[in-house]
């Protein structure tokens, strides 16, 4: 059975992390929507995203469900019809700023994975209560200290 988690021994450790939120950050041009996760040890690290994978994984972090699906919802209802179930995601990868993930995905008895952009794995891990694990290799190179997090905006605040 193929394991995200079982390769831990070969690729290094990986961590389960929480969702903190979503968040909003002032750079030049406006605001860019990062979502911040989080180990059991309180590191924070920080993932840049798109504003529609926020309003996504932000809705998903609050219980909402849209009047029409959206992207994420059709990707669980796919894996529903299909009983199917996702297994676990883990982002196992930062090249030159850029995070890569992986989704392991159960089907007819047979395991899988798919390569995905971490935000989209995050928001379909929220709706269908899979796991979030992080390379520690990978946490360790991006996390950030508590005051870089100071004076950002929660999208809920900026939606409202």
């Amino acid at each position: 059975m193929l394991s995200l988690i079982n390769n831990a021994a070969m690729n290094g450790t990986n961590l389960q992390v929480t969702i903190k939120g979503v968040y909003l950050i002032e750079k030049t041009g406006g605001p860019i929507p990062l979502v911040l996760l989080e180990d059991d040890m309180k590191r924070i690290m920080p993932i840049y995203i798109g504003l529609s994978e926020a309003i996504s994984i932000n809705a998903a972090i609050n219980h909402e469900i849209p009047p029409r699906p959206m992207t994420h919802d059709l990707f669980i209802s796919l894996l529903e019809r299909t009983s199917s179930k996702i297994d676990d995601i883990l982002i196992d990868e930062l090249n030159n700023g850029v995070y890569y993930a992986r989704m392991s995905v159960s089907m007819d008895g047979r395991q899988f994975e798919l390569d995905a952009r971490p935000s989209d794995c995050i928001a379909i891990a929220l709706l269908c209560g899979a796991p979030i694990h992080v390379r520690e290799s990978v946490l360790s190179e991006a996390i950030i200290d508590k005051d870089d997090i100071e004076g950002i905006l929660s999208l809920d605040s900026f939606l409202s």
